[in-house]
């Protein structure tokens, strides 16, 4: 093979090892900019899903006066304030993207759904004197009603939002042996009692 041959080949690999340390460095470059804006996106919704969790324990607090009134007083500003807390904590729940931080947010969203409805479920709200102003009759408006359908809303349960527990292998977990301790020896007694309570309405 002569000379001429061997520096052909030599410029031919060269250029491939060339081409493909372009290609390497190319790769790792988009892959770097993929961590950046990941990394971007998930500070972001970090600082969304930090505000929104601030922002539903706002709306409770001043509706609640931090908890210390339930049932909520009937206060006009207090629900409304709280409403438009809400308002903004689903603004920006909207705007999180990140998996991992939909589910922390669904998480927070869960748990202040569930203290909403327990301090709502009292019997003074079952009747319509508890939203009105009693000292105008002619006029009754106390509590703005946009911001109480807000509030009732956000407390229910969906019924577009998928139950986990529905997903749950009872069968399963009976056989992995959950039916321990205290709590356990009652939930079998329980579930024995309910399936002889169902047998007889067969």
């Amino acid at each position: 093979m002569s000379i001429g041959t061997w520096i052909e080949i030599t410029k031919l690999a060269l250029g491939s090892l060339t081409l493909l340390s372009v290609l390497i460095a190319f790769l790792a470059y988009r892959a770097n900019v993929k961590k950046q804006e990941d990394d971007r996106v998930r500070e972001r919704d970090r600082e969304l899903t930090s505000q929104a969790k601030k922002s539903f324990q706002w709306a409770y607090n001043v509706l609640t006066d931090n908890g210390e009134n339930i049932p909520p007083v009937a206060d006009r500003l207090n629900w409304l304030t709280a409403a438009r807390h809400l308002l903004r904590a689903k603004k920006l729940g909207e705007k999180v993207t990140h998996s991992t931080y939909k589910i922390i947010f669904d998480e927070i969203e869960e748990y202040w759904r569930h203290r909403f409805y327990v301090a709502l479920s009292h019997e003074p709200l079952r009747r319509w004197t508890y939203f009105a102003d009693d000292d105008n009759p002619d006029w009754p408006e106390n509590i703005e009603i946009n911001s109480a359908l807000i509030i009732i809303d956000f407390s229910n349960w969906k019924d577009d939002v998928e139950d986990p527990t529905d997903n749950v292998d009872r069968a399963e977990m009976i056989q992995k042996g959950v039916l321990k301790g205290q709590a356990g020896r009652g939930l079998k007694s329980y579930m024995q009692r309910f399936e002889e309570i169902r047998a007889q309405w067969k």
